[in-house]
């Protein structure tokens, strides 16, 4: 019969064992993970990569335009915006980035509103991280015009002014364009990257990185057709 001393060092040795095994598989699985995130995207594959749209039979002219859609109540937006903001700022030359709130629900309309008011006033660019922020890290509810009011007051504006602009009929105006929008793209989840109105890249399987790099394919293919078409 074991001693009582004799079990406790039995049970210490399986702890170890246990524990040691748990670290293991840790870091095997925080290793696939990575290895996701990290690995390139490789050949990208309509279907699995992008959809073509029905605006991919237009013309090609001017700039590529490269669309975000997204919404500051979206939390994976947030996640996505500081790789967005720096990738954009590198495009190529006959290429612009554009962004377009979507309005899933009213609190989401609301917020969309924000985001053109902000717009009309010029006064987004400061407030962008920031509203982002007070949303998902403070928690903060801002759903209704007069909460976002009193959020962009001090800060640009002031609550009155902001009130208006949310209501002004250049904010209806874009709110109803960029609804239109994301129905023709068939926007339904955000963020959704859309590159020249005809592709919608499929972001569900890839990492962020891997998102913008399908991006960057299809912008240069539709730059290297204009290229070609003016030739």
């Amino acid at each position: 019969m074991a001693s009582k001393g004799g079990d406790s060092a039995k049970v210490q040795r399986m702890r170890t064992i246990i524990a040691a095994g748990l670290g293991i598989a840790a870091l095997t699985v925080a290793a696939v993970g990575l290895f996701f995130v990290l690995r390139p995207v490789g050949e990208i594959d309509a279907g699995q990569h992008f959809a073509t749209l029905p605006a991919a039979e237009r013309a090609r002219t001017g700039e590529v335009v490269v669309t975000e859609y997204f919404s500051y109540g979206c939390v994976h937006c947030m996640n996505f915006d500081p790789q967005i903001e720096a990738w954009k700022d590198d495009l190529p030359k006959g290429v612009r980035f554009e962004r377009v709130p979507v309005a899933f629900s009213a609190p989401w309309r609301n917020l969309a509103a924000a985001y053109y008011a902000a717009e009309d006033l010029e006064i987004r660019e400061r407030n962008h991280t920031r509203l982002f922020e007070a949303i998902h890290r403070a928690q903060l509810p801002l759903q209704s015009t007069d909460a976002l009011a009193q959020f962009f007051d001090g800060h640009g504006t002031e609550a009155a002014t902001f009130r208006r602009a949310m209501s002004s009929p250049s904010v209806r105006r874009a709110l109803a364009s960029g609804q239109q929008r994301a129905q023709e793209d068939q926007i339904q989840a955000v963020p959704t990257v859309v590159v020249d109105g005809r592709y919608r890249i499929e972001g569900g399987q890839l990492s962020r990185r891997q998102v913008l790099e399908v991006a960057d394919v299809l912008i240069a293919r539709e730059l290297a057709a204009r290229q070609d078409g003016a030739g």
